[in-house]
């Protein structure tokens, strides 16, 4: 296969999941600005809660990640008998650890969170997060249903049900924050419970498309013929685990660096945080470029097709730099307009620009680093994401960016830039230390030195 044709297939199973996972940050943005108009105290006891559901969510879909490859692989094989079992693994695995989730959640809202800065704050932060917690089970197997369809290369379903998501959650987020039809209006408080009716609807709705499509159904854990047991779940433990304190620790990494810039006052921290907001949203197309790889990575090793997958990781490196370079060009053009969305004091916007010009020096490094991070799952080399995440973000990224940041080392880039100079290198790390990965792989495989 041409590399050509090979960056089509990628394409073609991205755009889907694109569309979805923007729907999915849309979800954020509407519980955000909803929030807002019930009062500055819901909007930032909403915020509060965010924090520790955010890093949650991301453990879950780390873990759930190690799917689209497995799946795919057994596809490539066509060993059509074993992925029911697979995806009961995953799914028992990741609602296992959603329970545990929840319940620490539960224990933090009733013994350790109290912000008595604020009554009015604590009060939304501490039911918002009771009424997430709740919806963490929910969203575990509403992620096994969507991580299996997107293994099965039916990637539109994630498109279809982030629309879902979203229609569903916005008027229920209205509903229940300001109160209609009779119900009390619950403030920011309402953005949790919307979340939690929402996530359980889109649930109900996601199983039935999966039941009224034979193509799905037939492979689906309900046919699982087969008992789990330990070494099951232990293999599927040792693959995921990884991903999700991957996708932990990058996500408290950034939690980290808002609190250690909070010395420097409101607005450092504002601007860093809307920089962020932005950063985050345009990278949703190399994740959702990164997950299609994956799948198409994983069904040619399944398919021991060495020239198909040759092409696919080429495709993949062109694609990375494609995406790179687009999301150069929408920073440069509309980093402005982006920033003056998210507030109205111009200072505050204007350093906010300022910060992303860093953000498009991260972009090559950036596309790069999470194209070969999904390469690497298609090779099931989950342990070289965890250290590479760790050494990236902990070992330079932090540090480095502290030392700028407080001057502690001489250099232009004081404060927020400091730690956007340390992204950029842990970023740089990333990409230089999965390059070698992936080329062991590789050179393994041609060499026969490693079975598919």
């Amino acid at each position: 296969m041409s590399i050509a044709k090979s960056a089509k297939q990628i394409v073609r199973l991205a755009l889907p999941i694109l569309f979805g996972n923007l729907s999915y940050a849309l979800l954020g943005i509407s519980d955000t600005v909803m929030s807002g108009m019930a009062g500055t105290s819901d909007l930032a006891g909403v915020a509060v809660g965010g924090s520790f559901f955010f890093p949650a969510i991301m453990f879950l879909n780390g873990l759930m990640s190690t799917l689209q490859p497995l799946i795919s692989r057994l596809r490539g094989a066509e060993k059509w008998e074993e992925i029911p079992k697979t995806h009961l693994t995953a799914v028992v695995m990741t609602f296992i650890a959603s329970l545990i989730l929840m319940t620490i959640l539960i224990v933090l809202v009733f013994f350790v969170i109290k912000l008595d800065a604020d009554p009015r704050m604590d009060y939304t932060a501490r039911y918002y997060i009771l009424a997430i917690a709740f919806s963490i089970p929910i969203f575990a197997l509403y992620s096994g249903c969507r991580a299996y369809c997107e293994a099965m290369g039916y990637t539109k379903a994630t498109l279809y049900f982030g629309f879902v998501a979203l229609i569903l959650n916005v008027p229920l987020n209205y509903i229940l924050i300001f109160g209609s039809f009779g119900l009390p209006a619950l403030g920011g408080v309402g953005c949790g419970v919307a979340t939690l009716i929402s996530g359980f609807l889109s649930l109900v709705l996601f199983i039935i498309f999966i039941r009224c499509r034979p193509f799905l159904y037939k492979s689906t854990l309900i046919h699982c013929k087969e008992k789990l047991t330990f070494k099951d779940l232990k293999e599927f433990f040792k693959l995921s685990i990884p991903l999700g304190l991957s996708a932990s620790v990058e996500c408290s990494c950034f939690t980290i660096i808002a609190l250690l810039l909070s010395p420097l006052g409101s607005f450092v921290v504002s601007s860093h945080s809307i920089a962020m907001s932005v950063t985050s949203f345009i990278f949703n197309l190399p994740l959702s470029l990164g997950i299609a790889t994956s799948i198409a990575v994983g069904f040619s090793i399944g398919r021991e097709d060495l020239e198909k997958l040759k092409s696919q990781i080429k495709a993949a490196y062109r694609l990375a730099f494609c995406a790179a370079f687009f999301n150069m060009f929408l920073l440069g053009v509309g980093r402005e307009f982006f920033t003056s969305l998210y507030t109205e004091d111009p200072h505050v916007a204007a350093f906010a620009a300022v910060l992303l010009v860093f953000s498009i020096a991260n972009q090559i490094s950036e596309n790069t680093q999470t194209m070969q991070a999904f390469i690497l799952r298609g090779f099931k080399d989950s342990a070289t994401i965890f250290k590479s995440t760790v050494l990236s973000f902990y070992v330079i990224a932090l540090p480095v960016g502290f030392l700028l940041c407080y001057e502690y080392l001489p250099s232009p880039f004081n404060g927020a830039k400091g730690f956007w100079v340390g992204i950029f290198l842990g970023l740089t790390f990333a990409s230089l230390y999965y390059r070698r990965r992936v080329l062991f792989h590789w050179r393994a495989l041609k060499a026969g030195l490693k079975n598919f």
